[in-house]
């Protein structure tokens, strides 16, 4: 009989559960890498005020990711969030001049909840592909807040509209904490209420949800409601930092929210992820855009490279669900 010598495993295999960090992976390490890489490239990138505008600039984006997180769970995804947000630009600066300020704040939310039940009603109801459906809501209400407006932006806000979006609680800026209450809002809903599991468990195997009982019909409209609700909310706080109602507004968050929640580990197949996985994929998608802006690499340059961290989490993604398949 032979006797093969017994091969020890390497350094990588050694530590692999020592570097991962459960289900976020090696996202965490990676995040430490960029801050020390920018930091190196452009020593202003580390500064405690460039680190509070990293957290403004995020703050936009990790409401919508939120958003975003919902319909991916259950199997879906919304690309209409972008145009959601310019509507509700709209909406939010036309009933705040005419009405005031808790009024034009309500009316935006109210706005983004319902394209999210458009969305809902036609993707679970008339069981239209969410790529179909959403995308015909994009070109629908960025048509509908261009032909409101006649192009232009709407000026005028009152200052005190804008202390949401420009002013700061302490050292943080108001929009890091909304979007920090959209965190914990998401994870209570997902981990804490009762019907949070159902949209994992429809994200996991649809049909199997509903021989348990599960009203898949209404969870997955519910999970576009939110989302709506969610990008109602980015939209009246992007207004209000940028002080007019544009309907161009968040024209790019559509792809880079899909972009942080697959980064941050959720599936695009539906069924997996974490609020911590999405916050830190937020948060590697602000650090990647501002130092870049820091070290003069070119907006246009940047969409490519955010286009690339698409593919590569995709692809990340795939490979571990063959892998475990």
């Amino acid at each position: 009989m032979t006797v093969h010598p017994e091969v020890k495993p390497g350094f990588w295999a050694r530590n692999k559960r020592l570097l991962s960090f459960g289900d976020v992976g090696y996202l965490p390490l990676f995040i430490i890498f960029l801050f020390f890489f920018f930091a190196y490239l452009q020593p202003r990138f580390a500064t405690f005020a460039n680190l509070q505008n990293v957290s403004r600039q995020g703050a936009f984006l990790a409401i919508v990711a939120c958003a975003q997180m919902f319909p991916l769970l259950g199997g879906g995804f919304d690309i209409s969030v972008g145009a959601n947000i310019g509507l509700v630009s709209v909406i939010t600066s036309i009933v705040t001049l005419q009405f005031g300020i808790a009024f034009g704040l309500l009316s935006g939310i109210l706005c983004g909840a319902f394209v999210g039940l458009i969305n809902g009603t036609v993707v679970s109801i008339f069981r239209v592909s969410p790529f179909v459906a959403t995308l015909a809501m994009m070109s629908a209400a960025r048509g509908a807040g261009l032909f409101i407006t006649n192009g232009q932006p709407i000026f005028g806000l009152p200052k005190s509209f804008l202390y949401i979006g420009t002013r700061y609680i302490g050292p943080f800026p108001i929009p890091t904490l909304i979007a920090a209450f959209a965190f914990l809002l998401t994870y209570l809903i997902l981990r804490k209420f009762f019907f949070g599991r159902y949209f994992y468990a429809i994200g996991g195997n649809a049909e199997a949800a509903r021989l348990s009982g599960v009203n898949v019909i209404g969870y997955r409209l519910l999970s576009y409601v939110i989302c709506g609700t969610l990008t109602g909310i980015a939209g009246v706080t992007i207004t209000s930092r940028i002080g007019s109602g544009e309907p161009m507004t968040g024209a790019g968050l559509g792809l880079e929210s899909i972009a942080a929640v697959v980064v941050g580990g959720v599936a695009l197949t539906g069924g997996k992820g974490t609020v911590l996985g999405v916050c830190l994929g937020v948060i590697t998608l602000a650090l990647i855009s501002n130092g870049l802006d820091l070290i003069n690499v070119s907006s246009y340059l940047q969409m490519v490279v955010i286009g690339a961290i698409i593919v590569f989490a995709v692809i990340a993604d795939q490979f571990k669900t063959g892998k475990k398949g």
